[in-house]
């Protein structure tokens, strides 16, 4: 039976579509339930039990590695939950940025956007243990600032007292949350809304709540990445870190879609719907913000580089010892070079196979990015001293973030089955 059929019918096994008021009263879509329902459920008991099992063991793996052993496993979760908040968050700019450009191909897809979008709260409850154990019990093991005395002792950090202060980071950390809630929440909401009631309108509202909450994303993920990253290091600053941290949000975003994606059409699922032609998309959206983040990144070292300032140049000189340099290698061929060279062939683009291995890679590439970025800081020893405990803290918040990622699939149809855009999406052909 064909997965897809044009008709007239306004049974209730088949979901409208109208061009012309968005009520269900016209040309009529009928997509195959089992194509569009269902999800990845399966999988969610096994990732929460990987990362479970990965919290606890690094938990007591951390008490049997020394006196330092607590903030290293500490900054490895810290890793762990900077990939599953760059996940969402990515999914969440991306979405808005498709309703922003009208982007009616993307119709058959975004739901997933949206679904891991949503997950925010999820990443709040990831991030509350941080807070306990840097503000209330280790008082500062990431964020050195937070211990008592440090600001007024150092004349550099009491000129920053106005912003590197726990009240300010707290209740900024709220706000971001707040905003990033409920603008996923109220874009997923209409989407799923409309899978009932057919009102075009519903699109019309998402593409305007996404013109000023992609201002609202923009700031609010910038001063994030300032005050859950460059913060670890007070005395280092960086003009390009912001937009560098959106760029690995929506790399590996994209990333996961495609994962995600990957995994349902291989279950049987969105057969005739998401084609190859939408996964060529997604591979150019891949290696275009492979290029991007590439590229902030060489702006970022050539910048601090030219000028030469000490307190900029301390970010590099941490990462050119103690086996940090070899991430640093790592990041120039595998995150860029390797993935870019590969994504330049159109079959690997329309292969969703090929796609995914590229795409699972991609995603490791990023994990090593974030550990690069975090692990100098938070615990200045040899990249080689207890490495596992670096994966099992990273592991543990991820696996269950993602194991929330397969839950969420299927509790909503897998694609919104009455957006105006959809019949554009079905029917979207690659020429390039």
């Amino acid at each position: 039976m064909s997965q897809i059929a044009s008709g007239h019918s306004h049974g209730h096994d088949a979901h409208a579509h109208d061009h012309a008021n968005g009520h269900g009263h016209g040309p009529v879509i009928k997509l195959n339930d089992s194509a569009v329902r269902g999800g990845l459920g399966k999988l969610a008991p096994a990732l929460w039990f990987v990362g479970v099992v990965g919290l606890v063991v690094a938990m007591l793996g951390a008490n049997t590695t020394g006196e330092h052993g607590k903030v290293h496993a500490l900054a490895a979760y810290h890793v762990g939950f900077l990939f599953a908040l760059g996940l969402s968050l990515g999914c969440l700019g991306l979405t808005m940025i498709l309703h922003q450009v009208n982007a009616g191909w993307s119709a058959t897809f975004r739901r997933q956007a949206e679904n891991i979008a949503s997950l925010i709260p999820i990443v709040l409850a990831l991030f509350l243990p941080i807070v306990i154990l840097e503000v209330f019990v280790f008082h500062g093991a990431l964020f050195h600032w937070m211990h008592e005395g440090v600001v007024e002792m150092d004349p550099v950090l009491r000129k920053k007292a106005g912003f590197l202060n726990v009240g300010r980071w707290l209740a900024f950390a709220a706000i971001y949350f707040i905003i990033w809630t409920l603008l996923a929440t109220k874009l997923r909401g209409y989407s799923v809304r409309q899978d009932t009631t057919g009102d075009k309108w519903l699109t019309a509202k998402a593409r305007k709540m996404s013109s000023y909450g992609l201002l609202l994303f923009a700031l609010t993920t910038a001063f994030a990445s300032f005050d859950w990253l460059m913060t670890m290091d007070p005395h280092w600053f960086s003009t390009m870190f912001g937009v560098y941290f959106f760029a690995g949000c929506i790399m590996s975003s994209v990333a996961l879609l495609i994962i995600v994606l990957g995994l349902l059409r291989m279950n049987g699922k969105l057969e005739g719907i998401v084609t190859a032609e939408h996964f060529h998309d997604l591979g150019k959206l891949l290696l275009a913000f492979t290029i991007f983040w590439a590229y902030i990144t060489f702006c970022q070292y050539f910048l601090i580089w030219y000028s030469n300032i000490p307190e900029e140049t301390s970010f590099y000189n941490f990462r050119a010892q103690g086996g940090y340099e070899k991430l640093g290698l790592i990041l120039c061929f595998g995150h860029f070079i390797i993935p870019f060279v590969i994504l330049l062939f159109r079959n690997v683009k329309r292969n969703y196979k090929l796609l995914m291995c590229v795409a699972a890679w991609q995603l490791a590439m990023h994990a090593v990015d974030l550990l690069y970025m975090v692990r100098p800081i938070a615990r200045h020893t040899n990249l080689g001293q207890h490495i596992w405990l670096d994966i099992l803290g990273l592991l543990g918040p991820l696996c269950i973030f993602l194991g929330f990622v397969a839950w969420r699939v299927g509790t909503a149809p897998l694609i919104p089955l009455k957006d105006p855009r959809l019949a554009e999406a079905l029917s979207h052909k690659n020429y390039v």
